[in-house]
This record gives C-alpha cells, structure tokens and sequence, in this order.
C-alpha cells in the first residue's frame, strides 16, 4: 500500500510539474518571438540575485530563442514566461541563492549556470488564478517569480509569490509593470520584486528529491528582467 501511495504522489507531482512548464517544443509554439533582457543591477546599480551571462551587452544580456539557438524563450499560452538554458552551455544565467535570512543554510555556491536552467514568471488575479500577461496593461504586484538549476550536484528550485510549488513559509511576491501597451495589449514588460508586499525580495530554496522538492530554508532574492511579445 505503501509503495502504491508513492507512486500516486510522484505521478501527481510530474502532472503538476508538466501543467506549469509544459515542454520545450510546446511552449515555443505558443510564442514565436519572446525577448528576454536580464539586467545584473536594480535600477538604483546594486547587484541583484539572477544576472545575465553579459553574453551579447555589458551589465545586461538579450535571450531570444529565434535570434540564438542557445536559448528558449516563450510566452507559454499567454499566461507564462520561460526563459530555458538546456542542452548546451554557452548561455548562461547567473544565480545568487546564497544569501540566506536568520536561520537558514548555506546555499549553494553562486555562479553563472546552464544545466537544468528555467526562469519563469506568471501574475495571478484575486482568486489565484493565473492571467493573461497581454492584458495586464498597468501592473501587478501579485505576481511569481522562480528559477531552477542545477548546482554542486543538486537540483534546485528558487521560488517566491503569493502560490507556492510545495510546502514552505510565505514568501515575498513579484512586482509585473506594463512598459507599452499596443492595440490595447501590453506587448513590453518589467520584472521586479515586489517591496510593498509582505516579505520583500524573500524566496524559498527548494531541492529535487525523487519524492519531490524538499523545503532548504529562505534566501534574498532580487532581479530585475524585461521581456517583450513580439
């Protein structure tokens, strides 16, 4: 009985898993010319926690998928943002989880990272349902912000917003601004965490287990990435 109940939850966790990431082919089907730019600063130039590669700018680096094969970029059904790295190393992205609140582990080691990479953003309305982006044509502040990778041998999950992806304390919320809005669709937008909700710049680091992700401990994490469609 035992055995059976495992397999049921780690079915449920794959299904959960695949109905927010999708696959790679689907996702760039979804969206044919997503831009992504990280920035390595906040707009005031302080370091933030996920940075670019500096790849193709200096302090800042573009992701699109139809200009680089080195990167997936995507709007999956208009309602989230991926930004995968898989399959290659030449782009990466830097990830800072080591910069733990009070009680907290050591994180793993920052540095600029490739294998198992998936940024991804999504806004949420009153009753946590996700929203279209196109439509958010001012700006929310009740919106999610995460990124996996793969460090020291370990899978990771870096995740903060108002739903969590697995047991853990309230963390802090994303902030989503609307840049240009065209045919009363917002087509640029500005990615930053949310300092007027409740836990600013607080993520929880999660790690892959084969019974699912286990909860590590909180970390500061801040970023600063717009994204255009088309």
């Amino acid at each position: 009985m035992r055995k059976t109940w495992v397999a049921v939850a780690c079915l449920i966790g794959v299904m959960v898993s695949v109905l927010f990431s999708g696959t790679a082919g689907a996702k760039l089907q979804n969206s044919p010319n997503v831009t992504i730019t990280v920035y390595d600063t906040d707009a005031s130039g302080v370091p933030t926690h996920i940075g670019s590669d500096d790849y193709n700018g200096s302090g800042f680096a573009v992701y699109n998928s139809l200009k680089d094969p080195n990167t997936g970029t995507s709007l999956f059904q208009g309602i989230k943002l991926f930004l995968d790295l898989w399959g290659q190393s030449t782009r990466t992205l830097y990830i800072n989880a080591d910069d733990p609140l009070p009680g907290s582990p050591t994180g793993p080691a920052p540095g600029k990272d490739w294998e198992n990479v998936e940024f991804y953003s999504a806004c949420y309305d009153s009753s946590q349902g996700m929203i279209l982006l196109q439509n958010l044509t001012t700006s929310s502040g009740n919106c999610r912000v995460g990124v996996d990778f793969y460090a020291s041998g370990q899978k990771y999950k870096l995740d903060m917003g108002p739903v969590l992806p697995a047991p853990g304390p309230a963390t802090g919320w994303a902030y989503i601004q609307c840049n240009s809005v065209s045919a009363s669709k917002c087509v640029n937008w500005m990615i930053t965490p949310n300092l007027s909700g409740p836990n600013p710049t607080v993520a929880n680091l999660y790690l892959f287990t084969q019974h699912g992700l286990t909860y590590v401990g909180q970390y500061h994490n801040t970023y600063r990435i717009s994204f255009t469609n088309p």
